[in-house]
């Protein structure tokens, strides 16, 4: 997880090739600023070229490979969009017999390194064997939610700070286990709350964004305990912010159900965990669920459900003014 341990040095050293591809964005771009600043220490860009495959050709990419430096000990290119990796369809049909001649013998000045946003590779390729055999190939997995909680604890340790286990949770859920969002956040909140402090939920929810599935959380908390008025007061600003209402029911289903699920299963005897891998859901979205589900039977909870669909057949199908539909389901949602 953590991203200071150099995997882009071989033996201490950089390597003249590498391939970093994987999901996870800040991964990717933490690695290749990295191998930037390992290759031209003084921070100048002059030997440093960012190419994308899908506006030139792989031997334009190449030809600067194969420029001597002007001022660093190396030129590094930066070759993003290296589709030709993957199973993808190109656009254009790159010259890879060059690069196989060029990953025989490449330039001792040189770090070309290979960028894309992509799964996996495709391992039936001849060029993506050769690679893996000669260059420092990288893959960017998306973060596990242990490996975040721990990062974050990791971080809080370095500054002597504390977070309890249900505000980090909810830290996550903010930020929605993007881990570039999470490594911002978690910064603001640290530098906030200061060395040797304790970062309560408060102040998580007060600095960190709500995330619009966080806000048709806060309306459907309203909603279970019957404040009508509170309820539509949301929903009117989370129109004038631009959410439509149409997508607003959308999530909000999508919040009974997860109450209807986890009630159902808790009561089965399933824990969270389970429940969230069982239904496809966030665990701390199962915990909120589990917990607004207590307030109703599941006579009710499947009431709701029907309200819901109803008033999104009727908002669909033209049968009435769409505002008056959703604030009509609201006050039958309070009256459950």
């Amino acid at each position: 997880m953590c991203v200071l341990n150099e995997p882009w040095l071989h033996n201490g050293k950089l390597a003249s090739v590498y391939v970093l591809y994987g999901t996870e964005k800040y991964l990717l771009e933490t690695w290749e600023r990295e191998i930037i600043k390992a290759a031209n220490p003084s921070g100048d860009q002059f030997d440093v070229m960012q190419l994308d495959l899908q506006e030139t050709s792989l031997d334009t990419a190449l030809d600067e490979a194969e420029t001597v430096p002007f001022f660093s000990e190396f030129r590094t290119v930066i070759v993003k969009n290296a589709q030709f990796l993957t199973g993808a369809k190109e656009k254009q049909k790159h010259n890879v017999d060059r690069l196989a001649g060029y990953m025989a013998q490449p330039a001792s000045y040189s770090v070309l390194v290979f960028v894309v946003e992509t799964e996996k590779l495709d391992e039936r390729k001849k060029i993506v064997k050769r690679l893996k055999e000669q260059a420092i190939v990288l893959e960017a997995k998306k973060p596990t939610q242990s490996e975040m909680i721990r990062y974050v604890n990791d971080e809080l340790n370095r500054q002597q700070q504390q977070m309890d286990r249900t505000t980090v949770e909810r830290l996550l859920f903010l930020c929605q286990d993007d881990w570039g969002k999470l490594v911002r956040e978690l910064d603001k909140l640290q530098l906030y709350a200061g060395v040797g402090k304790s970062i309560p939920i408060e102040v998580v929810n007060d600095l960190v964004p709500r995330t619009l599935e966080d806000n048709v959380f806060q309306l459907s908390e309203l909603l279970v305990k019957r404040r009508a008025d509170a309820a539509l007061r949301l929903v009117r600003d989370l129109e004038k912010q631009g959410q439509e209402l149409l997508g607003l029911l959308g999530l909000l289903a999508r919040q009974y159900r997860n109450m209807y699920l986890s009630k159902q299963l808790s009561e089965r005897g399933y824990g969270e965990k389970q429940i969230a891998s069982k239904i496809g859901a966030h665990p701390y979205t199962v915990k909120l669920a589990t917990q607004a589900s207590r307030g109703f039977s599941e006579a009710q909870l499947a009431k709701a459900m029907t309200l819901i669909a109803d008033a999104d057949e009727a908002m669909k199908t033209g049968r009435g003014d769409k505002q008056i539909i959703f604030d009509t389901l609201v006050c039958q949602l309070t009256l459950l």
